[in-house]
């Protein structure tokens, strides 16, 4: 119900937080919300917060739980709005914690987080609220507010609010263990940064400004991190075949053995918690509520996708096994460390792409002023700086506006450090209430400060997909239809489709420019779209065998099967290229935390791109009217209806997935 107001989801690039405001003569209950976050707090003024702002939100709660008389939409949540408000101060801890530099304050932020959790396991629970909400009379509500109680009451019902007082307090038990151990899970991987180190002669076929940041020491060896910025330019470039093994068996081994044992405990946990609402097994509880609908309709999506891929990867697997053997004769099979080295050089040799050159026309300033462009283009808003204190030098804030109008405003933390989130991902620091709060968002992103590959720029256009996602979906009155609230094996959508527009050289040719001041040439981008679908099925496989893994490791019994076991046959079965001995994957997937047995979203999502995209290659990618059609009844429905119903408005019909399986297979 409300919990995902304020949950946090790992790796995704979203998750939807309650308001996190400063407490100023702005935030006064007759202005909207519209400040920034407690980005200079202590760690003793987050911890005390913390108990100021869960007491008065049990103190509104309590009220709410005690009400008598007529039950209606604006007395039941309205009550619940004063809850929300009260946790308002307190919603960036979810944010703080992956990012903040000082290590007292990143566990202060955790600890206020999991006591939110304990708050909302205790809200989920409640039978005098569910009876509340029971109470209203939908016969006289809106479409939008009957759908809102509708559905409050069957995520009641799912989280077991009709169980009996222990089973209640059993069910609390468990989501506070799941929340600690998920939260350890993801700071194991947060903060186990490898590295190997090498010779300077290894990096040989690397970009000079790649070796000019890695210089050597006395002894004249290199030390090059797990970390992002410095593993995928070796996988691409480096020609040393020892170096990207190395590196790539470093890399899929953060978090292990820890996580291991973790992450079994947060399966089986979670398993019981299943168990005790009634269903089979912990995916089919955490897909009752999505799209989807249940563990076998994802696994028929999923094996619907790798029928679809068979030939393609297959094809794609010869043609790289054939270059490889070029330069290694007796090689039998491509290795996942030798993947992406190869498919560059296929795509300089048969498509004369030169993935440096590409690289030369994107620095990170250019590429997130021409995001900003295109959003400003399409949308018609304005994106400015937004002056405001923040928790380190690197962060950049900035705030959009529609005919001066303030719309929301954002942080973006995009350049490595240690112990800081690793990945790409958005955060909902505050979700956009009508009349009443603006939204906020965090994205925490690895890019270099420099030149940028283009699949990172595709990257920072994905979050920031999510980011718009917020901002515009601010039109609701009530929290619980807020924001991103739809069933969220959607929301990977919107930020999917958006990534076309990295391929679009009117787009690129306003941003793209390298340091002598020259536009990249249309021939250049052509290229780059001739070449952009090699590599797409072992990719896609890939994540076909993600989401496999994902799904088996939390539909059945967590006793019948052993994690290295079931990862290794699911790997075979799936994935494009074979294990790497020595690699626990699972043990850095922090998705198997953050989205259980849900990865399929992302193929799922990508289907729906994939429709939502038809329009705009009918219409133009520049079409400012489908650009409005499509924030109107996309965007700006929020949580208002199931999502397949403000989809199938939009494309005028149902959503189909046919259009990206067709594209899979003709994608070679």
């Amino acid at each position: 119900m409300f919990r995902a107001l304020f949950s946090f989801t790992s790796l995704i690039c979203i998750s939807a937080l309650a308001g996190c405001s400063q407490n100023t003569s702005e935030d006064s209950q007759n202005t909207k919300r519209i400040n920034g976050i407690r980005a200079t707090a202590s760690a003793e003024q987050i911890a005390a917060d913390c108990e100021t702002a869960l007491a008065r939100a049990y103190s509104e709660f309590a009220a709410l739980e005690a009400q008598t008389g007529e039950a209606t939409v604006a007395s039941v949540f309205g009550q619940y709005e004063k809850v929300s408000d009260a946790l308002a101060p307190i919603g960036d801890v979810w944010h703080l914690r992956s990012v903040h530099p000082d290590a007292d304050i990143r566990a202060a932020a955790n600890a206020c987080s999991e006591q939110q959790s304990d708050f909302f396991s205790q809200t989920d629970l409640s039978r005098p609220y569910y009876d509340r909400v029971a109470a209203i009379d939908i016969s006289q509500l809106t479409e939008v507010e009957r759908y809102m109680v509708v559905k409050t009451l069957a995520d009641f019902r799912r989280n077991g609010v009709d169980k009996d007082e222990e089973t209640r307090k059993k069910i609390r038990e468990l989501q506070n263990e799941i929340t600690a151990i998920g939260n350890e899970f993801d700071k194991n991987i947060r903060e186990d940064v490898g590295s190997v180190t090498v010779p300077a002669s290894e990096l040989e076929g690397l970009p000079q400004d790649y070796i000019d940041s890695h210089p050597a020491d006395d002894a004249g060896l290199v030390t090059i991190t797990t970390d992002y910025p410095d593993l995928y330019p070796v996988m691409t470039y480096a020609k040393s075949d020892q170096l990207r093994k190395a590196l790539r068996i470093k890399a899929r081994s953060r978090g292990y053995p820890a996580n291991k044992v973790l992450l079994a405990q947060l399966i089986a946990k979670r398993h019981d918690l299943a168990d005790i609402l009634g269903f089979e097994s912990y995916a089919a509880l955490s897909m009752d509520s999505q799209m989807i609908g249940s563990p076998d309709k994802a696994q028929a999506f999923l094996n619907s996708i790798g029928e679809a891929l068979e030939g393609p990867v297959r094809d794609e697997l010869a043609v790289m096994l054939a270059r490889l053997k070029k330069d290694e004769p007796n090689a039998t099979s491509v290795e996942v460390w030798q993947s992406a080295y190869i498919q560059n050089l296929l795509r300089l040799e048969d498509y004369a792409l030169d993935a440096q050159e590409v690289r030369t026309y994107f620095q990170y300033d250019r590429v997130r002023d021409g995001i900003f462009k295109l959003t400003e283009d399409l949308f018609g808003v304005e994106i400015e700086s937004w002056d405001t204190p923040t928790w380190h030098e690197d962060v950049e804030t900035f705030q959009i506006k529609e005919n001066g109008e303030l719309l929301g405003r954002f942080y973006m933390d995009n350049h490595p450090r240690p112990f800081k989130y690793q990945h790409a991902a958005h955060w909902t620091l505050r979700t956009g209430i009508k009349d009443k709060q603006i939204p906020m968002s965090g994205l925490a992103q690895n890019f270099p400060k420099g030149l940028m590959e283009h699949s990172q720029v595709e990257t920072f256009l994905h979050e920031f997909g999510h980011l718009l996602h917020n901002m515009f979906a601010s039109t609701q009155q009530w929290s619980p239809i807020a924001g991103m609230s739809m069933e969220r094996d959607f929301v990977e959508a919107p930020s999917q489709m958006l990534e076309e527009w990295i391929w679009d050289y009117e787009t690129l040719s306003q941003f793209a420019v390298n340091q002598q001041g020259e536009t990249i040439p249309e021939a250049l981008v052509e290229k780059m779209a001739r070449a952009r679908h090699f590599g797409r099925a072992t990719g896609t496989a890939t994540q076909i065998y993600y989401a496999n893994l994902s799904l088996n490791f939390y539909n059945r019994h967590p006793e019948s099967f052993d994690l290295d076991t079931l990862m290794k046959e699911l790997e075979a079965r799936y994935a494009a290229y074979p294990h790497l001995p020595g690699t626990h994957f699972y043990a850095n997937f922090g998705h198997l935390n953050g989205y259980s047995s849900n990865y399929y979203t992302y193929q799922w999502s990508l289907a729906i791109a994939t429709d939502l995209f038809s329009r705009f290659e009918e219409g133009g990618l520049r079409n400012t009217d489908i650009a409005s059609d499509y924030r109107r009844n996309v965007l700006q429905a929020a949580g208002s209806e199931p999502a397949e119903k403000f989809v199938a408005k939009f494309l005028g019909r149902e959503f189909s997935t046919n259009a990206y399986i067709k594209s899979l297979q003709d994608s070679n």
